[in-house]
């Protein structure tokens, strides 16, 4: 399969400012309830081709890990969240892409699926810490609605403005 540079270029800078804007939301004290790294892997889903969306997702939260130390190698959350970003990656750009289904229902595949890969997540912690996987569930879940709600405010007016942008940009072989 063959991508155009601009896919390539857009996916490079969705995988960089998943290290880069973690690393501002933590610096300036917001921590991980707003999902900073969500902002960077849910626009590749909804900016590039399926398979490099789902690359960002993967690669972002290791790279991030690698790079800054978060999310962690151990405990595995970066892993975890690698499994959250090809979700988050891919639900957009076979929704949105594929199918041309509107943003906000792409995005709350996205976001769903994202969720029950966590609390899949949650479910095999709980059991290996032996916690209540109920309250792990439940604690993670609320935890991410900030976030879940400033997504949902900020992502149909930005992507339907960045797609409009990108259409009239000039078309380059």
């Amino acid at each position: 399969m063959k991508y155009s540079g601009r896919d390539l270029v857009t996916g490079g800078l969705c995988v960089s400012l998943s290290v880069a804007v973690p690393w501002l939301f933590h610096v300036l004290g917001l921590g991980s309830i707003f999902l900073p790294m969500f902002y960077p892997i849910l626009a590749a889903g909804f900016l590039t081709p399926l398979p490099v969306a789902a690359a960002v997702g993967f690669l972002g939260p290791l790279v991030s890990a690698v790079l800054t130390g978060m999310p962690p190698l151990y405990p595995p959350m970066a892993f975890v969240m690698s499994a959250e970003g090809i979700v988050l990656g891919s639900l957009p750009a076979i929704l949105r892409g594929r199918l041309r289904a509107g943003i906000r229902l792409s995005l709350a595949a996205a976001l769903a699926g994202d969720r029950l890969i966590l609390l899949g997540a949650t479910m095999l912690a709980s059991r290996w810490l032996n916690l209540p996987a109920g309250f792990l569930g439940w604690a993670s879940f609320l935890h991410s609605l900030p976030g879940i709600a400033v997504i949902f405010v900020i992502f149909p007016p930005m992507i339907s403005s960045i797609e409009r942008k990108i259409r009239q940009l000039p078309v380059m072989e």
